[in-house]
């Protein structure tokens, strides 16, 4: 018997879901990370209303995918080739945001040696080091990721 106690809540999860895929689809096509008009999106883990990890590749191609990330997190993506699993490719998305993050700072001369500013909020290589942090911590909790 199915437990209905819990319907509105999975049916806000498969919107905020839909959500998060059609933008990400779209935006994704407009950087030209798939180039065909008919693509493939799927959510490979979410952690509920706050970050999605999915695959997409253009219609047909099986083995030709690139791993995305979205939510309360920027967009991303990343090519198959460095990720076996959503867990994997989260930890990738964080590596590559901390490096960003640096340049960022380095670049704008905000990291002067090895010191980050105190206000880390206000500039947005402070926010992706922050959301690279962060998403380090999800890779790190076994419990949130299925058996490998």
């Amino acid at each position: 018997m199915e437990d209905k106690s819990d319907t509105p809540a999975r049916e806000q999860l498969k919107a905020w879901t839909k959500k998060q895929l059609d933008a990400t689809v779209h935006k994704l096509m407009e950087q030209g990370v798939v180039d065909s008009l008919i693509v493939e999106a799927k959510p490979a883990w979410v952690l509920p209303f706050q970050i999605l990890i999915g695959k997409i590749r253009a219609h047909g191609r099986v083995k030709d995918f690139a791993w995305f990330i979205c939510g309360e997190v920027p967009t991303d993506f990343l090519e198959s080739t460095v990720a076996a699993t959503p867990r994997e490719a989260a930890r990738h998305f964080s590596m590559k945001w901390q490096l960003q993050a640096s340049q960022y700072r380095a670049s704008d001369g905000l990291e002067t040696h090895g010191t980050r500013q105190d206000d880390s909020k206000e500039e947005p290589g402070g926010q992706l080091a922050d959301q690279a942090e962060a998403l380090y911590s999800l890779v790190d909790e076994p419990g949130l990721w299925l058996a490998e």
